[in-house]
């Protein structure tokens, strides 16, 4: 995680101390059992646990960087990494917003089915409601369009709960998505 680790302290926020602000990054990773592929929509129904019945059923999306999904079967055992990372502080009053970025990287795996894909974006939100209680937080993005997260870390759920609507909050966020398949033992 060292790459990713200096692409957001690359793209971290300047001048953090002094504001109401929160960095963390952190791993989860998921063994489960291939329930359905769909090549065409590059779909696959995980069940979790290993694929033990009492696994969650997940829907996750093969971006391109997936290599040799068609080889990818039903019963195949898989290992999928997701990485998130999150810089965000309030923003200071009447200060300029930053420019919205938004970036993609891909790596394939040449041996096996799998392969990486990952996305950076920045910009600066619009609080719109917080609910303490929930730990969630709705906001304009800078695409305009409405959102509310709920903060599972409990680093991001303090920082959430210390916002108020109509403050302005500068973020930097990444998430990769890293699947293999794995021989059944």
């Amino acid at each position: 995680m060292n790459r990713r680790a200096l692409l957001l302290g690359s793209l971290a926020l300047p001048a953090l101390a002094g504001c109401a602000s929160v960095q963390v990054d952190g791993t989860t990773t998921l063994v489960a059992v291939v329930e359905t592929v769909d090549p065409a929509a590059r779909e696959i129904l995980l069940r979790g646990n290993a694929g033990a019945q009492s696994g969650a059923l997940l829907t996750m999306v093969a971006g391109r960087a997936v290599t040799r999904l068609d080889q990818i079967r039903p019963g195949d055992r898989v290992t999928v990494r997701y990485y998130q990372a999150l810089a965000a502080r309030v923003a200071r009053p009447f200060s300029s917003a930053p420019t919205a970025v938004q970036a993609f990287g891909a790596e394939r795996d040449a041996e096996r089915p799998g392969g990486e894909v990952t996305r950076v974006r920045s910009g600066r939100v619009t609080i719109t409601a917080v609910d303490p209680a929930a730990n969630s937080v709705s906001f304009i993005g800078p695409n305009g369009l409405p959102r509310t997260v709920v903060a599972q870390n409990p680093e991001v759920a303090s920082f959430v709960r210390g916002l108020r609507a109509g403050e302005q909050v500068d973020i930097v966020y990444e998430e990769a998505l890293a699947i293999s398949v794995d021989p059944m033992r």
